[in-house]
């Protein structure tokens, strides 16, 4: 830095200390005002977005429970709509008395009527897995926050 530079800034920091409060107290009093109510509106602003999320957030916890609740609905059905629909195989099957030989047709029939039976208890095998899962889940939910 030359020395011209030095002599500039050695001279106008005294005057700078003494104009930047008068500078500062000047700018506050032209500005405070509008900026005062721009606070206040946004502090209004915040509030009411608190309220909107704090409503969202409690109607997106009864919606959760309305789906866990339809959903567990949903898994009881169709382990019964699976046992109905062994129970109707049983029902399209003719009568035997065991003297006649079985044919190849109820043979099949048979081996479906079981295999329905087995997917009916995997189902509710499903549905107890599934409701362990999720119970699992909401205690590491609540154990987060």
């Amino acid at each position: 830095m030359n020395a011209a530079k030095k002599l500039v800034k050695a001279a106008g920091f005294p005057v700078w200390k003494r104009l930047r409060w008068r500078i500062e107290q000047v700018t506050d009093e032209r500005s405070g005002p509008r900026f005062g109510h721009l606070h206040a509106e946004l502090d209004g602003l915040r509030g009411e977005l608190r309220e909107l999320r704090d409503g969202l957030t409690g109607r997106c916890d009864e919606l959760a429970g309305h789906y866990r609740w339809h959903d567990d609905e949903l898994r009881r059905l169709a382990a019964h709509v699976a046992g109905l629909d062994s129970r109707l195989a049983g029902l399209e099957r003719p009568g035997t008395d065991g003297s006649a030989p079985v044919s190849a047709v109820e043979e099949v029939r048979a081996e479906h009527a079981r295999v329905r039976a087995r997917l009916s208890a995997v189902a509710r095998y499903e549905e107890r897995l599934a409701r362990l899962e999720e119970a699992l889940s909401v205690r590491a939910e609540r154990a987060g926050e």
